[in-house]
């Protein structure tokens, strides 16, 4: 598997577990609050790869894509 894959599967990991969180807390899913909880997953996180993972994601919910 290439680094790229990886790093695709982690992105949408991220954003999956995101819609995940959100159901579970009986949020709305919009673009407005998956940016909101990859936002805060990131943070949760604070190391450099899950951090960078987050902001990735974050660009690609952004992007509609």
């Amino acid at each position: 598997m290439s680094r790229d894959e990886e790093r695709a599967q982690l992105i949408g990991c991220a954003i999956g577990a995101a819609v995940v969180n959100l159901i579970a807390e009986g949020v709305v899913i919009n673009r407005d609050n998956i940016v909101d909880e990859l936002h805060r997953q990131g943070k949760t996180i604070g190391d450099g790869v899950g951090s960078v993972i987050s902001h990735e994601a974050v660009e690609i919910v952004m992007r509609g894509q």
